[in-house]
């Protein structure tokens, strides 16, 4: 069993190198598996993959993937974008520091870092390189804001999350909005410091900046709306998820079909289409979790782990311990799909977390956190790689410029681990 277990891993790391989807590959060596290492029948697979899509709660999914498809499809996001420009228009760098703050507006509502990243490229992109920002740095800026997507709730991977772990995805979505918002902070004054001198600041008039601020607040009144009405009703416990996205997405389709007028009755399809092609990656990983969870849990590699990371804390601390599952969620996010990294490692690291008396509410936003960073770490970065093809900046390009954010985002992350409060102070019930 052991040797045949190895062939089939070994044989989906080359496959991997050699550049195979990560989707392909899960189910490669579920099938492979089942077949020949645990005996289970392969029949397990349509089934348990069609008990793993039934859920009320993964329907939020592709409906926030349209919710953002549409916010930008109806001219929402533009606003959006000059609402932040006002905000941060005092700064030094003021154009990189309004992709990030637009980051996090379009995070609001969307919930998608890849949706992110490429709605910032294609709208900041051109207003960076005017500014006379190097198109590497502003690549890396636009890449960069967009792991506020999966942070700032509501959350796509929140609910995957949620889904895996059966934990509530509400209060995951809550959780992670300070720890957002202090992301997002973060990284507009690191832009700020990097681009000063493009756009130095002008004189400081706060009558002037109070003015602009209510006119562009004007103006994305019906952006606002929409973020207005994912947060009090998950906040206030209005909507459940799926609810809360079933809402924003009806909501930003009638503005742009009968309010901005920027919606056509025959775009909706194509609209729809790029919504699935998004859903239609994370669905069927999705899909395939169920299955390897019940074959980790039948070889019992969820015991050895487990068995493991305590030992580390019983003979090094619980801090050690932390650090080594940081790393872990690091590597693992590094080098593929953040998806992935959930299904895969949530199962493993979860139950550590919570026999080190971590809340799992706490735990699953810095899980969440951590694979956001994987969103910008090579070799994989997949907002690196959307941002390249958007903004056509070389790969390479983005790698040498990236690094000076990733610093400032691990120290983040390490506060967030260490800081409960940051994610559980909008949960007075926990």
């Amino acid at each position: 069993m052991t040797l045949t277990l190895s062939l089939i891993s070994l044989s989906a790391v080359l496959l991997f190198v050699l550049g195979t989807p990560i989707v392909l590959l899960m189910a490669l060596w579920v099938a492979a598996t089942s077949y020949w290492v645990i005996d289970f029948p392969l029949a397990n697979m349509g089934v348990s993959s069609l008990d793993s899509l039934k859920s009320f709660a993964f329907l939020a999914v592709p409906l926030f993937i349209a919710t953002g498809d549409f916010l930008t499809a109806g001219g929402l996001s533009q606003k959006l974008v000059g609402l932040a420009k006002s905000m941060v228009a005092f700064l030094p760098g003021r154009t990189g520091a309004t992709t990030i703050f637009a980051s996090g507006l379009f995070a609001a509502v969307s919930g998608s870092n890849a949706a992110t990243a490429a709605t910032m490229g294609q709208l900041m992109g051109p207003e960076m390189k005017k500014a006379g920002v190097e198109p590497a740095l502003a690549g890396a800026i636009v890449a960069t804001g967009g792991t506020l997507g999966v942070v700032i709730p509501p959350s796509v991977m929140f609910i995957v999350y949620g889904i895996t772990m059966s934990v509530s995805p509400v209060e995951l979505n809550m959780g992670g909005l300070l720890p957002g918002i202090l992301m997002m902070l973060i990284l507009i004054g690191i832009c700020s410091y990097l681009t000063r001198k493009h756009e130095p600041a002008d004189r400081f008039a706060p009558v002037t900046l109070i003015r602009n601020a209510i006119h562009a607040t004007g103006s994305a009144f019906l952006g606002l709306i929409a973020i207005a009405l994912l947060f009090c009703g998950l906040y206030f416990g209005w909507f459940s998820s799926t609810e809360a996205a079933g809402a924003a997405t009806i909501y930003c389709l009638v503005v742009g079909l009968w309010v901005t007028r920027q919606i056509k009755w025959r775009n909706i399809p194509k609209i729809l289409q790029g919504s699935a092609a998004i859903t239609g990656i994370i669905a069927p990983m999705v899909a395939l979790s169920l299955q390897f969870q019940q074959i980790i849990s039948v070889m019992e590699v969820q015991s050895a782990v487990e068995a493991f990371l305590t030992g580390v804390a019983r003979d090094h601390g619980t801090a050690i311990t932390l650090i080594a599952m940081m790393a872990i969620i690091l590597i693992a996010g590094s080098i593929t799909e953040s998806v992935a990294v959930v299904l895969i490692l949530a199962p493993l690291l979860g139950p550590v977390a919570v026999g080190l008396n971590i809340d799992p509410i706490h735990w699953g936003v810095a899980f969440v956190v951590g694979t956001s960073l994987g969103f910008v770490t090579p070799p994989y970065g997949l907002n690196l790689f959307v941002t390249s093809a958007v903004m056509g900046v070389p790969y390479g390009a983005l790698v040498r410029r990236i690094g000076i954010f990733i610093l400032p985002l691990f120290a983040v992350w390490g506060l967030i681990v260490a800081f409960p409060w940051l994610t559980l102070a909008l949960l007075p019930g926990r």
